[in-house]
C-alpha cells in the first residue's frame, strides 16, 4: 500500500492537479521499462495537467480522475469548497506556503455556516487546503481522506503494468464541474477509435452497496449509461466467476456523465468500490474489495 500512501498524501485538488500529474509521469517513466507494454504518453499543453496513456492497439479506455475536493481561502480564513467535501469541526488541514507545508484546523460557524480556519496568520486569498492524511490499515480495511479518487489512479498505475491494449486517461476537475474527460474524449474518439470507458472512482456505501461485498458496477446515478453496454459488462465478469455488487442511485456523477454529455457516441460504465466516510477527513474501504476492483480491471481491458 506504499504507492496508495503516496497518492493520497499528494496535495492535488481540482484546479491544481500538476503535483499528481508530476507524480504519474515520474512513476511511468521510472517503472514502464518493466511493463509488458510501454506506452505512448500525450502530456501536451492542450491536455492541461491531464495525462493520457496509449499502450498497444487500444480498445477500451479507463479513466481515472486525479483531483481532489478541498478548500479555497478567501478573505480573513474563511474558506469555501471545492467540490464537495464532508467536513467537520476540528478537521486538521494542510496548505502550502513558501515551499513550506503549514497546518491548520477548520472551524464551522454555526451562526453564519460559513467555514473558517484557525491559523495564526491570514492566508493569502487564493491559497488551498486539504486534508491532513493519516493513512492507516488494519487486516481488513484502509482508512484515508482522499481514497477518491487515488484509489482508481492507484487501481490504474498497477494495471499499467500488465496491459497490452488499451488507453488510461487520468482525467482533472471531476470534483468540480468537469471539463478534461470531455476534451479527452474527443482526443481519443477520433485519434484512436475509442468508443467504450470504464470509470474507476469511488462510490458511496449504501443500503444496497456494502464494503466486503465486492466490486461495484453502477447501472446509473444522475446519468444512465446504455444498458447493452453494462450487461455486457456484468456478463463478463459473471463468466469469469468475479462477485460483484450493482448500485442504482438518482444522484452523483462521475467522469462517466461528462463523457454522455459529450459529442463522441462512447459508452462508459463506472466500476470501483464503495466507501464509508465519503469526501471526509477519514474515508475507509475494505481491501478485498480494492483486489476485486483491480481483478476486474486486468479482465475487463483483455476481454472488452
Amino acid at each position: 500500500m506504499k504507492l496508495l500512501k503516496q497518492l493520497c498524501s499528494i496535495h492535488a485538488p481540482s484546479g491544481e492537479e500538476f503535483k499528481i500529474k508530476e507524480f504519474v509521469l515520474w512513476w511511468v517513466s521510472t517503472n514502464s521499462h518493466n511493463w509488458k507494454v510501454k506506452p505512448f504518453v500525450l502530456n501536451d499543453s492542450g491536455l492541461q495537467d491531464s495525462v493520457v496513456l496509449v499502450f498497444g492497439k487500444p480498445r477500451t479506455a479507463i479513466f481515472a480522475h486525479i483531483d481532489s475536493t478541498g478548500f479555497t481561502a478567501r478573505y480573513n480564513n474563511e474558506l469555501v469548497n471545492i467540490g464537495g467535501p464532508n467536513f467537520k469541526n476540528g478537521d486538521k488541514l494542510i496548505f502550502e506556503k513558501q515551499n513550506n507545508i503549514f497546518e491548520t484546523k477548520l472551524v464551522f460557524d454555526k451562526k453564519t455556516e460559513k467555514v473558517y480556519c484557525d491559523y495564526k496568520e491570514i492566508i493569502s486569498p487564493g491559497t488551498t487546503l486539504t486534508y491532513k492524511v493519516n493513512f492507516k490499515t488494519n487486516e481488513k480495511e484502509i482508512f484515508a481522506p482522499y481514497l477518491d479518487n487515488r484509489l482508481g489512479v492507484w487501481v490504474a498505475l498497477n494495471i499499467s503494468k500488465n496491459l497490452e491494449n488499451g488507453i488510461i486517461v487520468f482525467s482533472c476537475y471531476e470534483e468540480h464541474g468537469g471539463g478534461s474527460a470531455e476534451k479527452i474524449a474527443k482526443i481519443i474518439y477520433e485519434k484512436y477509435s475509442i468508443n467504450q470507458a470504464l470509470i474507476a472512482d469511488i462510490t458511496w456505501a449504501t443500503e444496497g452497496v456494502f464494503l466486503d461485498k465486492g466490486v461495484v458496477v453502477s447501472l446509473r446515478d444522475k446519468y444512465i449509461p446504455r444498458k447493452f453496454y453494462t450487461d455486457k459488462i456484468c456478463n463478463i465478469l459473471k463468466n469469469n466467476k468475479i462477485k460483484f455488487q450493482l448500485e442504482v442511485e438518482s444522484s452523483g456523477s462521475s467522469d462517466g456523465g461528462y463523457l454522455q454529455k459529450c459529442a463522441q457516441p462512447i459508452d462508459w460504465c463506472f466500476i470501483g468500490v464503495a466507501e464509508e466516510n465519503n469526501h471526509s477527513s477519514l474515508e475507509k474501504v475494505n481491501i478485498l474489495d480494492v483486489n476485486s476492483m483491480l481483478k476486474t480491471y486486468e479482465i475487463l481491458m483483455k476481454e472488452m
